[in-house]
């Protein structure tokens, strides 16, 4: 990863984290049934068919340049990690019919409750989780 201050070098002969992401987008289906469709697979495909299918995209990807998966692979780890994964609807980000939209009721929070999650702004990563945990404690901190 190059991060601008502390770079690991760019030597083949070293290891490498990869990240894969399995998005459920089924194009064609209404965003409500795709959420169905998406929810079905997660939790019903195996390990074993997501590892394989990750073997099979890195050899697609890495064989013309020597990849061998015995010796390239030293471990693959998956996360299955439903609660993280949304789609959202129309009228998530910007609401409908002149009402809030779901992002901003959450934003409001609930008395003194607040919340704060990576999700909030429409996708989930470390850096909405910090933004998003950072305005919540902040929201809180002021009905003190």
């Amino acid at each position: 990863m190059y991060t601008g201050k502390k770079n690991q070098p760019f030597e083949p002969e070293k290891l490498a984290v990869m990240t894969f992401y399995v998005p459920f987008n089924n194009p064609g289906h209404p965003i409500s049934v795709q959420r169905t469709i998406g929810r079905a697979e997660l939790l019903s495909k195996s390990y074993s068919d997501y590892e394989k299918e990750i073997v099979e995209q890195m050899t697609l990807i890495f064989s013309d340049y020597g990849f061998n998966t015995r010796e390239d692979i030293a471990g693959i780890v998956l996360n299955r990690w439903g609660h993280a994964y949304i789609s959202p609807q129309p009228g998530f980000h910007f609401g409908k019919d002149g009402k809030e939209s779901p992002k901003e009721i959450v934003k409001n929070g609930y008395r003194q409750i607040q919340f704060g999650p990576s999700e909030l702004n429409g996708y989930m990563g470390h850096t909405n989780a910090l933004t998003e945990g950072s305005r919540a404690a902040l929201a809180a901190i002021e009905l003190l």
